[in-house]
């Protein structure tokens, strides 16, 4: 009767929802990168190689434009006791998309 988060960061839904909206899609592809980029400290957190090979990866056209971003990851520094959680990585995403510009209106705002 409601969304939750399977094993892995599968997303669970009711079993009349055919298919995930597009927002689902994509909080489902967060996921899923997290847990791929992961490796060295276990599924649950990211040391900051594995975040800057992530955001390399991913992220490739808002990294140069996003100097809050790249200033963020390096302030966690490079030694790999660093953990990032999960929660930390959403909200790092967040200040990524605040540089984004839409290319046009969004309909009904």
């Amino acid at each position: 009767d409601g969304w939750g988060l399977c094993n892995m960061g599968d997303v669970c839904c009711p079993q009349e929802a055919q298919e995930l909206s597009d927002v689902e899609r994509a909080i489902e592809t967060l996921i899923k990168n997290f847990h791929q980029y992961s490796v060295e400290g276990g599924k649950e957190t990211l040391t900051p190689s594995e975040l800057r090979h992530l955001v390399t990866q991913q992220l490739p056209h808002l990294m140069p434009n996003n100097c809050g971003l790249e200033e963020k990851i390096a302030n966690l520094g490079s030694c790999n006791d660093s953990k990032l959680e999960f929660g930390t990585f959403w909200e790092l995403i967040g200040e990524a998309a605040k540089s984004v510009k839409l290319e046009s209106p969004v309909p009904g705002s």
